[in-house]
């Protein structure tokens, strides 16, 4: 498992595994016991099933895709909690498979402990982002 010397280290780590196609890098930010839920609701509770989780995603809805963050808040909550918001931008690739996401923006929310190592992510959580209708 890999631990970060800042928290906003994670959210560059995170985007470099995705755009690796590497479930397993994706799973190494997290903490044994963590939780994850996607874009679509799916949650998936322990290191080992998020790694399977975004090992199937990797390979089929975001296949095509590229993702970036343009925007990282970080709250902290005590000295060793923190939680950071990324708007995170995710491209489609031009010779993308045809069951690619299609272009898109969300806000990922990842909380954040340190220990003696350094910090990992206990909990995250993908949200499509949206505009509010006009009143």
């Amino acid at each position: 498992m890999t631990a970060f010397a800042q928290p906003r280290d994670i959210v560059d780590a995170f985007a470099a595994a995705l755009n690796a196609k590497d479930a397993g890098a994706v799973g190494a930010i997290f903490t044994a016991d963590a939780e994850f839920v996607n874009i679509a609701g799916m949650r998936m509770r322990g290191r080992d099933t998020i790694v399977a989780g975004h090992a199937w995603a990797l390979s089929g809805p975001l296949a095509g895709s590229r993702v970036s963050f343009d925007q990282v808040d970080e709250l902290p909550v005590t000295e060793d909690v923190v939680a950071l918001h990324g708007h995170r931008l995710r491209e489609r690739l031009p010779d993308a498979p045809a069951d690619t996401l299609p272009p898109g923006t969300s806000v990922l929310v990842f909380v954040a402990r340190r220990d003696s190592d350094g910090w990992k992510v206990v909990a995250a959580t993908n949200v499509s982002e949206a505009s509010l209708p006009a009143s």
